[in-house]
């Protein structure tokens, strides 16, 4: 089952990248017009982006007038790709890549904090911390990602080293159940889905990363469509709000039944429901502790110039608009 779903998602991100359409405008069947939203996202990151997805199945969105056309790519750097070339609106990936493609000329509005949390250590079970795995194959989704970044941070304070093996998420979690790889570092659900995939001899060996609060994903938007329609953003950013208050006041087991709906297949509630104690989901507002620590981080890796690491918010600042999310929250009575 995991592995047809995973060839599933990858078959689906080729298949959604190919037909890459402008902004426009839909007919709903009430005739009712919707906004377009393309937004790049990645394969088995369901539980990873919750709440986004849940102010999609709660009609947040469309009670907007928006209706989100979703571009799935391999990893976070993939879909930024797209996003330099306008081939989206918006796009949620991690706080790693984002900051190298700004570091590299990319222009962009952060406008929230989807998710922290999420790089779950996945291992044989023969292995109980990130020590243990010192010496060994560790799959990672991709240079330029997050959790790249989250290991190498592990190994510059803890003295360790791996032999790093990178790969599509849906390739080295098949990689890990073969044996090729002792472990993995990775986003949910595609972690959860590994271990159901063999629970007698895969297990996590750390759910939560090493980094406290660790900022994950975010979601970006277009400095054009910013400015050109900020009623637009303000609204999105709105729906997301409602997605995220929906989760901080309902069970999980509430959360994982609009994952799964997601996700097309009910058999997997119970193992969304375990996947969602990887991330945090609740806060809207950059971890700027966190942050600074993954910035430093990747620039010592040299993926980001080391000046960059000297003024980390200063530098965060000049992408971060909080302005969308402040009146998200006024207009939902949530400002503080």
């Amino acid at each position: 089952m995991f592995t047809r779903y995973l060839k599933a998602a990858a078959l689906a991100a080729v298949a959604l990248a190919a037909t890459l359409a402008p902004l426009s405008h839909a007919q709903t069947p009430v005739g009712k017009p919707l906004q377009v939203i393309r937004l790049a996202d990645q394969p088995s990151a369901e539980v990873s982006y919750a709440v986004v997805w849940a102010a999609d199945a709660l009609g947040y969105f469309a009670e907007e007038g928006i209706r989100i056309e979703r571009k799935t790519y391999a990893n976070g750097p993939a879909g930024l790709l797209e996003f330099a070339n306008g081939s989206v609106d918006a796009a949620m990936a991690a706080i790693a890549p984002f900051m190298q493609f700004a570091a590299s000329g990319g222009d962009f509005k952060m406008v929230i904090s989807l998710t922290k949390g999420n790089s779950a250590l996945v291992g044989l079970k023969k292995y109980n911390s990130y020590a243990d795995l010192n010496g060994k194959k560790v799959g990672v989704p991709g240079l330029g990602t997050t959790h790249d970044a989250v290991l190498s941070y592990v190994e510059q304070s803890q003295n360790l080293k791996y032999q790093r093996v990178m790969g599509k998420i849906t390739d080295i979690a098949v990689m890990l159940d073969k044996g090729e790889i002792d472990a993995y570092i990775g986003w949910e659900p595609a972690s959860a889905m590994a271990i159901a995939q063999n629970p007698e001899k895969l297990h996590y060996i750390s759910q939560l990363p090493p980094i406290k609060n660790v900022e994950s994903l975010e979601m970006i938007v277009q400095t054009k469509l910013a400015k050109e329609k900020p009623e637009l953003v303000t609204g999105y950013v709105r729906a997301i709000r409602r997605g995220i208050e929906y989760v901080k006041n309902n069970p999980k087991e509430k959360v994982a039944e609009i994952i799964v709906k997601k996700m097309g297949d009910p058999k997997m509630l119970a193992l969304v429901t375990t996947a969602l104690d990887s991330v945090i989901l609740t806060e809207p507002r950059i971890d700027m502790p966190s942050v600074r620590i993954l910035m430093q981080t990747i620039a010592k890796q040299g993926k980001i110039p080391a000046e960059r690491a000297k003024d980390v918010d200063g530098w965060m600042a000049q992408y971060i608009d909080y302005s969308f999310l402040d009146r998200a929250e006024k207009s939902l009575g949530l400002a503080k």
